[in-house]
């Protein structure tokens, strides 16, 4: 079974980012980012997921993980390292 642990920041998005999962920076509320996949390659429109971000050392919990999982339709075993 593959290895589900909390994860940083950068390793979230440098993991979600080989399903084409971009992050929309300056679009959240206050210390939020939005994740997007979008419908079409470069375009802004598409399935979002509003996520906390306090900085580079934030960690996500694998619940949070599973979330945006669930969202973009991924599948766990495809996703975790």
């Amino acid at each position: 079974m593959p290895s589900r642990k909390p994860l940083k920041r950068d390793e979230l998005f440098k993991l979600l980012k080989r399903f084409g999962i971009e992050t929309l920076k300056k679009r959240g509320k206050g210390s939020e980012l939005i994740l997007l996949q979008p419908d079409i390659p470069g375009s802004k429109k598409g399935e979002t997921f509003p996520i906390k971000d306090h900085g580079k050392e934030t960690e996500y919990a694998v619940q949070v993980i599973n979330a945006v999982l669930r969202r973009f339709r991924i599948d766990p075993n495809d996703f975790w390292p």
